[in-house]
């Protein structure tokens, strides 16, 4: 390995060591940091039977103003539970308590700090062939999933982190596959059976998620289709798998639907329509739900929706999809309505410092440190039209970078820029409309968090672009060098065969006639 490529590859482990820093800063710090029990905590409380150590009445209820350190091992309630791959992290820790014994949750956030590091690493290691493009991995992993945003899931029961973590092992995987098949036309087994499993872990950690892994993979397939036939079917296998377990599989509380179904028509798609009589009729409901239009399953407007409007709760999301052709228009006032609400990254209705009050990013620096700094009050001061336009400019760059992978991918010329690019604007955009087709505005911006990540990633990987074509005044092959030189090589290799094949036939040649000679 060159000097200047050495220095390159610990250039990327040290960007990745700076943001193991950062990653402690905020699991490790006193008091705990860590975004607060909104409910949501409870689904996989109970499926494990760790609560907070709190009164017994208190541990099933909310506790949005601050995180609660310290939770009891206690009584399972599986009928509550929430399946999901987030478990992977809460069930080993549970497992070892005696019923009554108390846990921090920082001993599990220890766990996940300690798991996604030891990802980083690996994927670093991984990405050592492409200098330039590990140097890109290691400012992401550094800068933006080392963020608030993403380290205060740590110390929760949350499953946005798990989400996160398998969301951007997956992402790499794929580039690193590409970029592989690229110079040599052979992915490794390792990295689809790695890949494999992060989709797996992705798919399963909500069921929000349960087509998000066949949209990263998308182009990945028909890349591969023609030359790896059973790595490819291997990764429509698993996603199909992953789609059918969260739809048919997966037993989820039947109040979740109802709350969802809720949110969504008379929260959010009614109140968007111009004539919300027709619309209402189209979705199959019955004229008087239209006196519950802009309530939620948690601000029903007065009466009880089981009794202003039942037909909502158990309407079939079939019924909402018809929209797309008959109201396309209402579909898309429901999604911008809901886009001011997305520049929430930090979270500010959750309180994130343990003993106060709402306590939101300044408190968390306060008791992290410089390195708990992050880009969500930079967010929360830009001005609306500004982040609106970052949102549009985001949907452009997904349509753009989705034709180039496809076009790249039929033609086997795929490019890892447009291929990153792809994959988090997709995420983003694909966690931006389940959000918001799937519970409406409530806590849309907890609900789209995977978005916010994406989004800041996308451009950290825009912005390195800008400057990865310098590194080649220091000796570091960019994405395109790669391609070319690996074409050479290709190039070299049929050349040298067929000087191999001519030599000897001419070496048969000679020898055949060597008994005439003589």
């Amino acid at each position: 390995m060159p000097e200047r490529t050495r220095f390159a590859t610990l250039l990327a482990f040290l960007l990745i060591g700076i943001g193991a820093l950062r990653v402690f800063a905020v699991v490790g710090a006193t008091p705990l940091l860590g975004y607060a029990n909104q409910f949501d905590m409870r689904r996989i409380s109970a499926c494990v039977g760790l609560w907070p150590d709190l009164p017994p009445a208190a541990r099933l209820q909310a506790h949005p103003t601050a995180p609660i350190a310290h939770y009891v091992r206690g009584e399972r309630r599986p009928d509550e539970c929430y399946w999901s791959s987030e478990l992977l992290f809460v069930a080993p820790v549970a497992a070892s308590l005696a019923v009554g014994e108390t846990v921090e949750l920082r001993v599990i956030g220890v766990i996940k700090a300690v798991t996604l590091i030891v990802i980083a690493f690996a994927l670093g290691a991984m990405l050592r062939r492409w200098p330039a493009v590990a140097l890109v991995h290691g400012a992401v992993f550094a800068l933006v999933l080392c963020d608030p945003i993403v380290t205060l899931w740590l110390n929760t029961l949350y499953t946005e982190f798990t989400a996160v973590l398998f969301a951007y092992a997956s992402v790499v995987l794929v580039v690193a596959i590409v970029m592989r098949t690229t110079a040599s036309d052979a992915p490794s087994s390792p990295q689809i059976a790695a890949l494999a499993m992060s989709l797996i872990g992705l798919g399963l950690s909500r069921q929000q998620h349960l087509w998000l892994p066949a949209l990263l993979v998308f182009p990945l397939v028909i890349s591969l289709w023609t030359r790896a036939r059973r790595s490819t079917l291997l990764l429509i296998a698993v996603v199909g798998a992953i789609a059918f377990a969260q739809a048919e599989l997966i037993g989820r509380h039947p109040t979740i639907a109802q709350a969802n179904n809720a949110d969504v028509v008379l929260g959010a798609i009614l109140p968007a329509s111009k004539d919300e009589a027709q619309t209402a009729k189209r979705l199959g409901l019955p004229e008087r739900c239209l006196r519950s239009v802009g309530a939620t399953w948690y601000q029903p407007m007065g009466e009880a929706l089981e009794a202003t409007c039942p037909e909502a709760l158990v309407m079939q999301r079939r019924n909402l999809a018809a929209l797309v052709a008959t109201e396309p228009a209402t579909l898309l006032r429901a999604v911008l309505r809901a886009l001011p609400q997305l520049q929430d990254w930090q979270l500010a209705y959750l309180g994130s410092v343990e003993g106060l009050q709402y306590a939101g990013s300044d408190s968390v620096r306060t008791a992290a440190g410089a390195l708990a700094g992050g880009i969500g009050p930079l967010l929360a001061e830009l001005p609306l039209p500004a982040y609106l336009q970052m949102l549009a400019a985001s949907a452009a760059i997904f349509l753009a970078s989705a034709v180039v992978c496809v076009v790249g991918a039929v033609s086997r010329r795929s490019s890892a820029l447009a291929l990153t690019l792809y994959a988090l604007t997709g995420i983003a955009w694909y966690a931006i409309l389940t959000s918001i087709f799937g519970d409406g505005y409530v806590e849309v911006a907890r609900h789209a968090q995977l978005a916010d990540v994406s989004l800041y990633a996308s451009a950290v990987v825009l912005a390195a672009a800008l400057f990865v074509p310098l590194l080649a005044v220091f000796g570091i092959a960019t994405g395109r060098a790669i391609a070319a030189a690996a074409g050479d090589r290709r190039r070299r290799g049929f050349s040298g065969a067929a000087t191999r094949r001519h030599d000897h036939h001419a070496h048969g040649v000679r020898r055949r006639r060597s008994p005439a000679a003589e």
